[in-house]
């Protein structure tokens, strides 16, 4: 009933432009998810041949390379790869005015901006029909996941995503008391945010935990050693990063709880959800998948993730790159879906980044602060060898000067968070290698130390003295 009121009334009349007509959406899922394989099939083709149709005719991009290829909708056929190039994130940004539609007026479109493998962002444009099918297929993921509208949650996100949500107290009185939503800043990760992470939860008696799996296992540790109480969530979902199997081991032991991965990006939106059989299925309604060769890992084959979104008319994504390898087994899983799915997504991965007085610090937000101003430069690769030492990996498509000035910018934006002068060695790379795993790595440290165990361990001498001089 709780969860009935927040989506067919509390949600759709607060933040109309979101969520207006959420019930129906919800329910269409719902159908579709219940019907059987075939009809399912039908559906999804229908709805790929749409979206192919209205991006050759709205969109200059799409018309363009449709009429290179000699292609067209109908000529595509059902389960086999869409014949067009790959929408790499260098094209996109290329032909970013291009690809957008021009069915639809200013008025009704809704930005937002991409994240994902590259540490220059750019402006991902939805139609508002779009954007509330998406956040109708993440709620509706989140109910298949065991997480209803409603219940108390958790959330503990980078500190750009906290700044989304204001805090004057009627917004807060929204959020925590009529949504049950608690959102904390996990940028820094120290003694003090620790603590106010298991303040929040006790307080709440959360029952979903909701995070990035670097931070879920940062806070698990500091409860380990902590000698505190903890309450016991009912649900992890985790996001915005894959979860190792000793990632899971730690979590779910220490909350007692199944932890589930999801997978999406700012580009896409959300699109998978893990099943019970250890798999991430992507919903069909949603997306067309594709996966493409990729070489060998000590895993298995690898296989480039493509994806088609099937619900942004705004700005069509066809056979979009999404940067990430993933390992495939082509058996049925045990759960009986037959949702396109892969037993590991091995991409992007970040590392946290050690500061001068030993608080741990989320590599992605300060990457991709420091990269907002990116022009030339396509991608950066942040090494930290040692606490004040920096080596930067970098492709770039303008000229040296250019790239200079931008880089000096980049250099002062990080010294900036830690504080600190720092020593600088560059690398210019065609792109960024990945690792054996297939892993694409914005921020690695390699700062000979077990920042869970040492760096700010609640019973650690060098913590109560490096506390205090934390930047805030």
């Amino acid at each position: 009933m709780i969860s009935w009121v927040h989506n067919h009334l509390l949600l759709p009349l607060c933040e109309p432009d979101q969520h207006l007509g959420l019930g129906r959406r919800l329910r269409e899922l719902e159908r579709f998810d219940a019907r059987p394989r075939q009809e399912q099939l039908a559906i999804q083709e229908k709805r790929i041949r749409a979206i192919l149709d209205h991006a050759y005719e709205t969109s200059p991009y799409y018309r363009l390379i449709f009429d290179e290829m000699g292609f067209r909708a109908v000529d595509w056929q059902p389960g086999q790869p869409i014949p067009l190039p790959e929408l790499t994130r260098e094209r996109l940004c290329t032909n970013l005015e291009d690809i957008g539609s021009r069915s639809f007026t200013p008025e009704k479109m809704r930005r937002t901006m991409t994240r994902g493998t590259t540490a220059s962002p750019m402006a991902i444009w939805r139609d508002v029909e779009g954007m509330r099918n998406k956040t109708a297929m993440q709620i509706h993921l989140n109910r298949v996941s065991g997480y209803e509208q409603g219940m108390r949650v958790l959330r503990l996100w980078g500190a750009e995503r906290v700044q989304e949500h204001p805090s004057s107290w009627h917004r807060r009185f929204y959020e925590e008391t009529l949504l049950g939503r608690v959102n904390c800043g996990a940028g820094q990760l120290n003694d003090t945010t620790c603590g106010s992470f298991l303040d929040a939860l006790n307080r709440q008696e959360s029952e979903v935990l909701y995070g990035y799996p670097s931070t879920l296992v940062a806070f698990a540790k500091w409860l380990q050693g902590s000698g505190k109480r903890w309450h016991k969530p009912r649900l992890v979902i985790v996001t915005g990063e894959m979860m190792t199997g000793e990632q899971r081991r730690i979590v779910e032991e220490t909350f007692a709880c199944e932890a589930i991965v999801h997978y999406g990006s700012r580009d896409m939106g959300m699109v998978a959800a893990e099943c019970e059989g250890g798999r991430l299925h992507f919903h069909p309604w949603a997306s067309y998948v594709e996966l493409l060769p990729a070489g060998q890992s000590p895993a298995g084959p690898l296989y480039r993730l493509v994806l088609t979104d099937l619900l942004n008319y705004g700005m069509p994504l066809i056979r979009y790159d999404t940067g990430d390898c993933v390992l495939y087994d082509e058996s049925p899983c045990s759960c009986g879906s037959w949702y396109p799915s892969v037993t590991e997504v091995l991409g992007r991965t970040v590392d946290h980044l050690i500061l001068p007085n030993g608080t741990l610090m989320a590599g992605l937000p300060i990457v991709m602060r420091a990269g907002r101003t990116f022009r030339t430069i396509r991608q950066v690769q942040l090494i930290q060898k040692k606490v004040d030492t920096m080596h930067l990996l970098f492709s770039s498509a303008g000229d040296g000067a250019s790239a200079e000035r931008e880089l000096a910018e980049f250099f002062s934006d990080v010294e900036d968070a830690f504080r600190i002068p720092l020593q600088w060695t560059t690398e210019r790379v065609p792109e960024i290698p990945r690792g054996r795993s297939g892993k694409l790595r914005l921020a690695i440290c390699e700062v000979p130390t077990d920042p869970y165990a040492t760096a700010w361990h609640p019973r650690s001498e060098h913590t109560a003295a490096a506390s205090s001089a934390a930047p805030n």
